[in-house]
């Protein structure tokens, strides 16, 4: 079963390491919580990095493998000294698109390892780390062979309790800003 497998993704393999690149760029997070059963939204910006490998499937298909990191400090709720923060992520997505010259439109879909943390001010702190699926789209304009500018969101419906505060995260958005330089 395991060389059936290795046969089925092997043509993958060997084309993923012909488009690969790395980036860095802003996000914006959105992340909407319950406090006194109203929904609130709270947001930041800081910056995310991504290592991917574009697939060409054809003239006009093409598949994007994607791991990456998010650099969130979203504080969602203080009481006192206390605070619940939703702090990183981490996640690996499949965004299958369409291109034409420069210009590329993906669906993207995924798996993220969210962080949530909740401090007591005086020296306790309770950590989450759960999964949480994700979906979003994004565009792509290649500004020259090694470079190319991405602008992207990924919607996550995520559910974390504080255990210091009276905050619930409920779900989460980022906006991307992207740069990436494309290695092969």
């Amino acid at each position: 079963m395991k060389k059936i497998i290795l046969l089925l993704f092997f043509p993958l393999l060997t084309l993923s390491q012909t488009d690969f690149y790395l980036g860095f760029g802003s996000i914006t997070t959105f992340a909407q919580f319950k406090q006194n059963n109203d929904y609130i939204e709270k947001e930041n910006i800081d910056f995310g990095l991504y290592y991917g490998n574009n697939l060409r499937l054809s003239n006009k298909f093409m598949t994007t493998l994607e791991v990456f990191y998010l650099n969130q400090k979203v504080v969602l709720n203080r009481y006192r000294s206390a605070k619940f923060e939703l702090h990183q992520n981490i996640g690996f997505g499949i965004k299958p698109g369409f291109y034409s010259g420069k210009h590329s439109v993906h669906l993207s879909a995924g798996i993220l390892g969210v962080y949530v943390f909740d401090q007591n001010g005086e020296g306790g702190q309770f950590d989450h780390f759960d999964e949480s699926y994700y979906y979003g789209m994004d565009y792509n304009y290649d500004l020259s062979n090694k470079i190319s500018c991405n602008l992207g969101v990924i919607l996550s419906e995520f559910y974390s309790n504080s255990q210091y505060t009276n905050g619930e995260l409920t779900e989460f958005a980022v906006f991307q800003f992207t740069l990436h330089y494309n290695i092969f």
